[in-house]
């Protein structure tokens, strides 16, 4: 289970995994119980892969502070209720990743990241990183580069400083032939009969 197939739905408590495709939406499955639910198009859902959280410099990957929460309570969950003072969400936030931005992140949104935390931890998810973050993080760890240094290596650029993209995606497949741009007999008959 990746973090990219957990979802947020809004209106909704509790977090959610994406099971299929369906007619009118989307099917999920909840992570507190197992129920599958329809959810339909127009609901505002969100990855929590897609999520980040701000700080003074960038923005931080949620799953980068799920995963320091992690390392910091030793795969617990965390002690935080919805009861919480602002002082008590602002210093466990602040003790996980100690440069957030106090001004865009409000106190509903540490409490966000303690209940999804716990509800993920409930589900047994131990590794919060994605696949590929983790493999180039291994990867330039073994060689001795940094992660921004491997994550450069995969960006080629061309001299003009323009990114390149592998010839299967910038090749398109050819437009599907269309019919004559001529009206048809019938409509052009049935117009000079009125």
């Amino acid at each position: 289970m990746e973090l990219k197939e957990i979802l947020a739905i809004s209106g909704t408590p509790g977090l959610f995994k994406y099971v299929a495709q369906g007619k009118g939406g989307i099917i999920v499955e909840s992570l507190s119980d197992g129920r599958r639910t329809m959810v339909g198009g127009t609901t505002k859902v969100s990855a929590l892969g897609d999520i980040a959280i701000f700080t003074q410099s960038a923005e931080v990957a949620l799953g980068e502070v799920f995963q320091a929460i992690y390392d910091r309570e030793g795969g617990k969950t965390v002690a935080l209720t919805s009861k919480a003072t602002p002082e008590e969400l602002r210093t466990f936030l602040s003790s996980v990743l100690p440069d957030y931005d106090t001004e865009r992140v409000h106190n509903s949104d540490i409490k966000k990241i303690a209940q999804w935390y716990n509800a993920l931890v409930a589900a047994g998810m131990t590794s919060f990183r994605a696949a590929e973050e983790e493999g180039a993080t291994d990867s330039a760890a073994a060689s001795g580069e940094t992660a921004s240094a491997a994550a450069a290596k995969k960006t080629s650029t061309t001299a003009g400083g323009k990114k390149t993209a592998s010839a299967a995606t910038t090749k398109r497949a050819p437009k599907a032939e269309s019919r004559s741009k001529a009206p048809s007999a019938r409509s052009t008959t049935a117009r000079k009969a009125q």
